[in-house]
């Protein structure tokens, strides 16, 4: 008489069990079996520290209006003190940006010719210039001496003034971090490699780039600024307000211009890369030195990217969620890498330069070029327009080619010689992890 609802309670309960442990394995499926989904809510608590930050974002008028609203839902989604300037003062989405040259000599501003564009842009805002003006400036390529347009020339300008009137606003702030519109910082590995210095002495920590005989922190790649460092240089500039100025009028990079001040100012530059790096994930040589250093990015922890696309944050954001949902060590490169970058990889993909650059010739057929590519044993990449192939021993990803552009691009992997590459690249590796002085 008994034995009939025992079962049933039996039952009942494995039913319930095994419900639970479905729920729990959808769950654990969604934060770590893919990288670019995940049903999660992504959280600013994990971010301790973040509130000794103050965070500058500099950008122009031109570029403001596609750039910077996905910031507002990425990058400065949990910072809760950042300011940006522009040349132009407005709002965008609801978020103030000033104007970083409303402070610059007036007579510079009235008679230099790299103000020409500002003078037209403050008189009638972006209906000054005709669409053909901003088509023309936004198709300028980058050159080893910046691009030639109105608003890069601008730029330059920016620098000095934007330190100053930062520091100004938020003069208790333990570190100052600059970055562009198009920069991806990763706060939860920043952080920890900041709480790695005392913010109390000074420091300049950025991606080194030269020109003459200054060293400086590349602008792209985001730098960072202790407060007795931006005291220092704040005050440097104030007592030099002409040598700068002129120094500026004849020189081509702002932050090679910040990087002097700080020089005078007695602030030397700790070389970062490649915690901070000045390309974007699809573009880095992962297996590449710079600046005399023998430092792979491959082996070390990232903090910074640069020359990101719009739609590219969120996708990366997610990954990025996802990854320290998962894990409790930080992101490295070669983790973007395997979990970024590979599971975008194909043997085929159509309307994308993977940026293959040893030229084999004309080759008529797609697949003539992938045999060129296997017959070459260290070849992992090959990319074909109209008849010019190329191949490549370093991976990478690359980016989207317009349908409409003048020749199509179609490239390829061969995959199982990427995993190779990559199971490879962790022999160079011991103890790096972050660039220390």
């Amino acid at each position: 008489m008994l034995s009939r609802p025992i079962s049933r309670n039996f039952t009942i309960i494995w039913v319930f069990i095994l419900a639970l442990l479905y729920l729990l394995f959808c769950r654990s499926s969604s934060i770590s079996g893919n990288y670019f989904q995940g049903n999660f809510q992504p959280s600013c608590d994990s971010l301790s520290g973040l509130e000794d930050l103050f965070v500058i974002l500099r950008t122009g008028a031109t570029e403001a209006p596609k750039k910077l609203p996905v910031h507002f839902a990425t990058t400065l989604r949990c910072v809760p003190h950042y300011v940006i300037y522009s040349d132009y003062e407005e709002d965008i989405e609801g978020h103030h940006v000033y104007n970083s040259l409303d402070e610059v000599n007036p007579d510079i501003i009235a008679s230099h010719p790299d103000f020409e564009y500002y003078r037209r842009l403050q008189a009638g805002g972006r209906e000054a210039f005709t669409a053909e003006e901003i088509a023309q400036w936004a198709a300028v390529k980058n050159t080893n001496s910046g691009r030639d347009s109105p608003g890069w020339k601008l730029d330059k300008w920016k620098f000095l003034p934007v330190a100053e009137k930062a520091f100004a606003q938020r003069p208790d702030a333990k570190w100052y971090i600059f970055i562009e519109s198009d920069t991806y910082m990763l706060w939860q590995t920043l952080l920890e490699w900041l709480s790695k210095f005392d913010s109390s002495k000074p420091h300049y920590l950025g991606m080194q780039m030269q020109i003459g005989d200054v060293v400086f922190a590349y602008g792209g790649g985001g730098f960072a600024i202790s407060n007795p460092a931006m005291q220092k240089v704040v005050a440097q500039r104030q007592a030099n307000l002409k040598l700068y100025d002129d120094f500026t009028a004849v020189h081509w990079a702002g932050d090679c211009v910040l990087g002097k001040a700080l020089a005078d100012a007695g602030m030397g530059l700790l070389w970062s890369f490649p915690t901070l790096a000045g390309d974007q994930p699809g573009d880095i040589d992962f297996n590449s030195t710079f600046g005399g250093q023998d430092k792979k990015p491959w082996c070390y922890y990232a903090t910074s990217y640069h020359h990101m696309q719009p739609a590219e944050y969120t996708r990366f954001m997610k990954f990025e969620e996802a990854w320290n949902q998962k894990n409790t060590f930080r992101l490295r490169h070669r983790d973007v890498f395997r979990h970024y970058i590979l599971p975008q990889l194909s043997p085929e993909r159509v309307d994308w330069d993977n940026l293959s650059e040893n030229d084999q010739g004309p080759i008529a057929s797609f697949e003539e070029c992938r045999k060129a590519c296997e017959n070459q044993r260290d070849c992992v990449q090959f990319s074909l327009s109209g008849n010019s192939c190329k191949t490549s021993a370093t991976p990478k990803l690359g980016n989207h080619v317009s349908e409409n552009s003048e020749e199509s691009v179609r490239c390829g992997w061969i995959l199982e010689r990427v995993e190779d590459y990559a199971q490879s690249m962790d022999e160079y590796c011991s103890h790096q992890t972050w660039i220390l002085p």
